[in-house]
């Protein structure tokens, strides 16, 4: 694998140990990727990242750990950004949409971990029920402020979800362009009951900086 990819970036200054998972989870993201879960293996990860089989079971039982274990790594680190980002925004309806708006750009920033993160939706139970939570909390935090004219329910809250994933995957596919988040949550908040004209008003309201780590460095592909 000759290009250095996020974790491995992450990882630089570490020990050998780490440099060497952070690897195979930078291949194995690029496999999950282009591919999805069931089409990788665990010889093609090793080879992707420059180690024999051997070394790959040093630091994963199997396939399914490397799987979880960088599909929830990507997780906490787009909601680790996103929260930061949105902190200083005080209104709710606002922040629902920043954050809608964030992670779609997230996903655009790192195309590997944006498409391993859509795949890794429909495979993880655990990471569907862990989005479904949190996004109920924020939804019903903001409708306790009476940001919205409609009741928060489960469907409303599939809905909500499937648009962003959606908006995601067409902005990573470069089917869609960089209004595609706004174009997303002007539609969520309509959707929520926030009239029209506020709701295209928020969705165009310029977001504050998602900011880059050490471990994510942007690729820009607008």
């Amino acid at each position: 694998m000759n290009e250095v990819g996020p974790f491995a970036t992450h990882a630089r200054g570490l020990g050998k140990s780490a440099r060497t998972r952070a690897r195979l989870m930078d291949a194995a993201t690029s496999l999950f990727a282009r591919e999805g879960f069931e089409a990788a293996s665990v010889n093609r990860i090793a080879k992707a990242a420059d180690v024999v089989n051997g070394t790959f079971y040093l630091h994963f039982k199997d396939k399914d750990e490397i799987a979880a274990a960088v599909t929830f790594a990507i997780a906490a680190e787009a909601q680790q950004r996103i929260d930061s980002a949105i902190c200083a925004i005080e209104d709710a309806t606002e922040q629902i949409a920043a954050a809608t708006r964030l992670f779609i750009e997230f996903g655009h920033a790192q195309p590997d971990w944006g498409l391993a993160f859509f795949r890794a939706v429909w495979f993880f139970r655990g990471l569907r029920e862990s989005i479904v939570t949190n996004l109920r909390a924020d939804l019903e935090r903001a409708a306790a402020k009476g940001a919205f004219t409609i009741t928060v329910d489960d469907f409303v809250i599939d809905m909500f979800g499937s648009m962003t994933l959606a908006g995601m995957f067409g902005r990573v596919q470069g089917i869609a362009g960089p209004e595609t988040g706004s174009r997303v949550a002007e539609l969520q908040l309509r959707m929520l009951g926030v009239p029209s004209r506020r709701a295209a008003r928020i969705a165009q309201r310029p977001l504050p900086p998602l900011g880059v780590s050490a471990g994510t460095p942007a690729r820009n592909r607008s």
